[in-house]
Parts: C-alpha cells; structure tokens; sequence
C-alpha cells in the first residue's frame, strides 16, 4: 500500500501512467508545474549562482565550487530546476526527478495547504513580503503549517554527509517519490516478484531507465513488502506449533 503522503505528491505532479517508460519528466514537468529545467555542465553552486545573477535573479544559494548531481531553486511558488547535463541519460532522468520530487513535497504542497488553511492573505507571507501576524504563526503551529523560509536542502557538513537529520528525512521522501514518479511500484512489483534480485534490478534498469544503484535499493525494498513467511520446518511436516 502507499502512502497517503506519496499518492498526494504523485497527484500533485499531475502524473498518471505515460504510454511508455523510460519517462521524460525534464519535458513533462513544465507543463503540469511550474518549473524550469535547466541543464548545466558541472554543476556547482557557484554555476547555479552566476546562471541566476546574469538574468537578475537574487537568490541565496550555498556557495562553493564542490560538483553535485542536481539543484532545486524554489521561490514564490515557482521553481528552476538544475541538473548536471554531462551524467549519463539514466543518472540525469533520477536527478530531473528527485528534484522535482523536491519542488513539490518541500515547496508547492506545504504552500497550497497553507493557502487553503488562510486564503490568499497569506500569499504575501508566503513570498517573504510581510512577517507573519501573530495570531497567522499561532494558527500557523496549531495546524502544522510551515509559514517560514524552507530548509535549506543543499546544507551538507564538511564531509559531504546531510548537515541535520530534518534534511536527510527530506532527502530520502524525495528518494521515494523520485522512484515512484519514474517506476510506479504496482507496475514494478509483478517485474520483481519471484525472480532473483539481480534479474529484477536488470528488469527495472531496462524499462524504466533507472540508474543501477537507484534500481536495486528500489528493488530490495519492494522485495521487503512482497516478502512471503520464512520458511518453516513444522508446516512443512503438518505439525502444530504447540
């Protein structure tokens, strides 16, 4: 069964089934969010920061020259999506898609529950216009709404390790729904179900296009759910457990 969690963002992506897989979010996405895919070779932080300073866009974004596959710039309830565009073809569509994945899960939707919690009074709070009043923050905690700056997704300590445990949650939900955006699970389990784990993550890579990392953690963790009972010598002989 999947998350409500999971089936809400999947919804919001307006995403239903495409005719054929692998999948092209890079060209699907724009057109149901708004989102701008840019491709960037080596992409750093101080790429992503030149590339918006040159079209007059002043946003924070983590300094530094340290390469990382993708980056999601969310402001006001749009999005430009960067990714690294010299990665291999499977490793680009995973990036395309988990930045996504962090669009909505970590922008779009907490800021269309808080519309529809206050109405567009909110709106200018939302886009960092106005601080919020204090009866909007107390509503704001009652109702488990997030009204402030975001976190910051790209935070990693100096080892390159998530900075905070709030990110690493983030990052594996934008594992999931990455996973499921690219290789729905009910189409995923009855390729994985009773055969091999090798044969299953060559099955997935091959049709859903994932890169082979991505698909055999993908893989291991469907195989957890479709898990049978461990095999029992008793029932095996008919005798009770007693």
């Amino acid at each position: 069964m999947t998350a409500r969690w999971l089936e809400e963002a999947v919804e919001a992506c307006g995403s239903t089934a495409p005719p054929q897989f692998p999948r092209n979010l890079a060209t699907e996405i724009p057109r149901r969010l708004p989102v701008t895919v840019v491709p960037l070779p080596q992409l750093t932080a101080d790429a992503v920061h030149v590339w918006l300073r040159r079209r007059g866009l002043n946003h924070q974004v983590a300094e530094g020259s340290r390469a990382f596959h993708g980056c999601m710039v969310a402001r006001a309830g749009v999005g430009i999506l960067f990714h690294d565009s010299r990665e291999g073809v499977a490793e680009q569509r995973f990036t395309v898609a988990h930045e996504v994945a962090h669009f909505v899960l970590d922008h779009w939707l907490p800021r269309q529950r808080a519309l529809r919690v206050f109405g567009e009074d909110i709106r200018p709070v939302l886009d960092s216009l106005r601080a919020p009043t204090p009866e909007e923050a107390l509503t704001a905690l009652f109702e488990r709404v997030p009204l402030g700056v975001q976190v910051k997704l790209m935070d990693r300590g100096p080892s390159g390790l998530f900075s905070n445990g709030k990110v690493a949650e983030s990052e594996r939900r934008a594992d999931l729904l990455a996973q499921e955006l690219l290789a729905p699970s009910a189409l995923v389990m009855p390729l994985v179900r009773e055969v091999s784990e090798d044969e299953g993550v060559s099955r997935v890579m091959f049709r859903f296009g994932l890169p082979g990392e991505v698909a055999r953690t993908y893989v291991q963790m469907l195989r957890r759910r479709l898990r049978i009972p461990r095999f029992s010598i008793q029932q095996f002989l008919g005798v009770d457990g007693d």
